[in-house]
């Protein structure tokens, strides 16, 4: 059992709550690039305010559900050399972390680049695991498998790292500055072996040890529980479950989630066809619905920082070149409205490299190559336009840490 009131991500109601979780973030990679659209949609108006669900059946349509129509406005198409028009440049003060062997901060509009400190020198270069108000850094290649390895906490902007612990996984926890550490024996068999989590912060341990069911992993502390999955390739690999450390029961289990946070999870559960993206407010209950163009498919989401925004990568089909083709869409999910807004189309994958919400604001990054040119795109929800700015071979581009 965990100690400590101030343990937030534990459940300290009944099974009578309503259940929720959240998700890992998965990055995109996928095969050459060609055009990137920017669409704005409108901002539409949701119906009328449900009350919370009671239990739902993961894939069911529940009580308070609102499903959330999406018309879009004309596309403005980018050349296939990433040139964004006119698109404005970076602020001199943005800045993003880089990996490698010896990590630093690297400032897309200036090339300026400063050291990580407290972290040291590794030849295998480290891991970023994005927490809200920071990182979670491990030597690569962090996993199950092998001894423990030290685990650094990075915050936004800070100048210097520290180490807070060991462990074979890091996931986020539902307070701020906050992680879960899961350690497991050398050479354990995963599937039948529990893993022990710890809860930590920044100056270290805050909990004591939690016993994790045999064969699953922390992906995301949340409000309601810890969100698992499966360490195995069996046949529940591609299931969630929302776990009651206090009780030691599953309350909820989903397949097909795309993104998680401490309060919210967005699935999309099988179905014939072009198949809506769902998202399940766990401190309410209410469940609202992303209606997807016709024989779209979300792959992976991420979460802003508020949990105000869900960016999605969105299957579209194949490009002209055969290869599979997908967009960059994000939901504004705001109390009474809310629209799925396509940022920019990929006509060919592989051009996203990689995106999400590195900053302490919920201004969006995406990382593009357009023919061997990578280029760094910023996008604030709310604001005019888009920023760019290209980032040369000689500065790593494969080494930034965009979410």
């Amino acid at each position: 059992m965990l100690g400590g009131a101030a343990v937030e991500d534990i459940i300290s109601h009944g099974d009578d709550r309503p259940p929720g979780g959240t998700r890992r973030w998965l990055l995109v990679a996928a095969a050459l690039a060609a055009v990137v659209a920017l669409v704005v949609v409108e901002h539409l108006p949701l119906g009328r305010e449900s009350s919370p669900p009671g239990n739902h059946v993961a894939g069911g349509k529940g009580v308070g559900q609102r499903s959330l129509p999406v018309r879009l406005r004309g596309p403005a198409v980018l050349p296939p050399s990433g040139n964004a028009g006119n698109a404005r440049s970076w602020a001199p003060h943005a800045r993003l972390p880089r990996t490698g062997a010896q990590p630093d901060w690297f400032w897309p509009a200036i090339g300026r680049v400063a050291p990580i400190l407290g972290l040291p020198s590794d030849r295998f270069g480290y891991v970023f695991t994005r927490l809200d108000g920071g990182w979670a850094i491990q030597p690569d290649p962090p996993g199950p498998a092998g001894p423990p390895k030290p685990v650094f906490y990075l915050a936004d902007r800070a100048q210097r790292a520290s180490m807070v612990g060991s462990a074979n996984l890091v996931a986020p926890a539902a307070v701020k500055r906050q992680m879960w550490l899961t350690s497991y024996p050398p050479d354990a068999d995963l599937g039948r072996t529990p893993g022990v989590a710890q809860l930590y912060s920044a100056s270290g341990a805050i909990s004591a040890p939690l016993i994790l069911p045999a064969g699953y992993g922390i992906t995301q502390g949340t409000t309601r529980g810890l969100l698992l999955e499966s360490l195995s390739l069996g046949e529940q690999a591609n299931t969630d479950r929302l776990w009651n450390p206090g009780t030691g029961k599953v309350t909820r289990s989903w397949d097909g989630v795309v993104a998680v946070s401490a309060t919210q999870v967005a699935y999309e559960p099988p179905c014939q066809g072009t198949c809506p993206v769902r998202v399940l407010d766990l401190n309410t209950g209410r469940e609202e619905t992303l209606a997807l163009p016709a024989a779209n498919t979300a792959t992976t989401g991420r979460f802003s920082p508020d949990g105000r925004y869900l960016a999605l990568v969105v299957s579209v089909g194949n490009s002209l070149d055969g290869t599979s083709a997908v967009q960059l869409d994000v939901a504004a999910m705001r109390a009474g409205r809310a629209a799925l807004a396509p940022y920019a189309s990929v006509i060919s994958s592989d051009a996203l490299i990689g995106f999400g919400w590195p900053g302490i604001g919920d201004d969006l990054v995406a990382e593009f190559s357009f023919s061997g040119r990578v280029q760094l795109f910023l996008w604030p929800p709310d604001g005019p336009s888009v920023a760019m700015s290209d980032v040369a071979s000689s500065q790593d581009p494969a080494a930034l840490i965009v979410g």
